[in-house]
């Protein structure tokens, strides 16, 4: 019932496709891929991660110091806990690639482990990619139809949509741990019997599904952002001056102020979002149109090679926020000065 490890499977649908087109040529030689994924996970990826993790870690406190009373304050624990998420498994990624951690006497098949913890990674991700959708449109809604944002985005429903986020994401990639079964895989190499995983028959239909459903939602988030963003960049320009003119008391200006850095902070923080992201995007969109470039395609050294690449701008985007809130958010600065014991 059960086919062949991840390795076994990949192997035979390769040889089977470059069986059927000899007239194409891979692009990436095996050993060549190898030895630039060792350089790229093991040197400035695995630096980038190790920076993201700490600064979530200390956006999490610093949120929770302050009180998950506010939509903006819910929205940005909530995203920076699915980065720290997401940075947590590109780690495991990038030191799977470490020669002394393959030369470990391992109970398990690394490559095995690495197949499921990259759809756990898919996972906070595509969590991340919404709630900042949804951090910009809470936003843009409220300099647009301000009177209508609060009793339409309020701390509760704000709580009850992150949680809606983590499980409709979870049961959107749940079709391909269905797939993946834990089994003993006998290993000759060592000869050794390691934990590993073995495949459904089946699988390449679910799989297929998984992956465009995986490839369609973040895009229609990354558009959401890019409108929203669009949206708040004009309409902030031309109320900034209104505010200017309407505010008398001096209690109206700081409100108006205080909106007014909300606002740009959030789209800065979209703006290096949309940056980070638009390449992946398109890439995933190509993909879509060329199969010769997925997973299991003719040239998936390529894909793998460009992919390790967008970790790199996924890894970026996770680790900035936390130097975003200390230059644009004076009450954030002021609780994390007050946790580190500095001025």
């Amino acid at each position: 019932m059960f086919r062949t490890n991840q390795t076994q499977l990949a192997n035979n649908e390769a040889h089977k496709q470059l069986a059927n087109t000899p007239t194409r040529q891979v692009l990436l030689a095996d050993e060549t891929l190898y030895y630039f994924l060792l350089v790229n996970f093991w040197g400035p990826a695995l630096a980038v991660c190790i920076l993201g993790i700490i600064t979530n870690i200390l956006n999490i406190i610093v949120f929770s110091k302050q009180g998950l009373r506010d939509t903006v304050n819910i929205s940005l624990f909530g995203l920076a806990t699915s980065d720290l998420g997401s940075l947590i498994t590109l780690l495991y990624a990038n030191i799977s690639f470490m020669p002394d951690y393959n030369a470990l006497d391992l109970p398990f098949v690394s490559s095995d482990i690495m197949y499921i913890t990259s759809w756990i990674h898919v996972i906070f991700t595509r969590v991340s990619t919404w709630v900042t959708a949804y951090i910009t449109l809470e936003r843009c809604l409220c300099v647009t139809a301000p009177l209508k944002v609060k009793n339409l985005f309020t701390p509760k429903r704000t709580v009850l949509y992150l949680v809606f986020i983590y499980v409709f994401m979870l049961a959107s990639v749940c079709p391909v741990f269905y797939t993946a079964r834990p089994a003993i895989i006998f290993d000759p190499s060592i000869n050794r019997t390691l934990l590993g995983i073995s495949f459904i028959e089946d699988r390449s239909k679910i799989e297929a599904f998984t992956f465009m459903t995986n490839n369609t939602i973040p895009t229609m988030a990354f558009c959401t952002v890019a409108v929203c963003t669009a949206i708040l960049v004009s309409a902030l320009r031309k109320k900034s001056k209104w505010r200017r003119k309407a505010t008398t008391s001096s209690a109206k200006t700081v409100m108006a102020d205080r909106d007014s850095r909300v606002v740009k902070m959030v789209v800065l923080i979209s703006t290096i979002f949309i940056i980070c992201y638009f390449p992946g995007a398109a890439v995933f969109v190509y993909v879509l149109l060329d199969p010769d470039l997925r997973i299991d395609g003719i040239q998936k050294n390529v894909i793998i090679a460009i992919f390790s690449f967008l970790f790199h701008l996924e890894s970026i985007n996770a680790g900035v926020n936390i130097f975003i809130y200390l230059s644009m958010s004076s009450k954030f600065r002021v609780t994390f000065m007050s946790m580190m014991c500095l001025k």
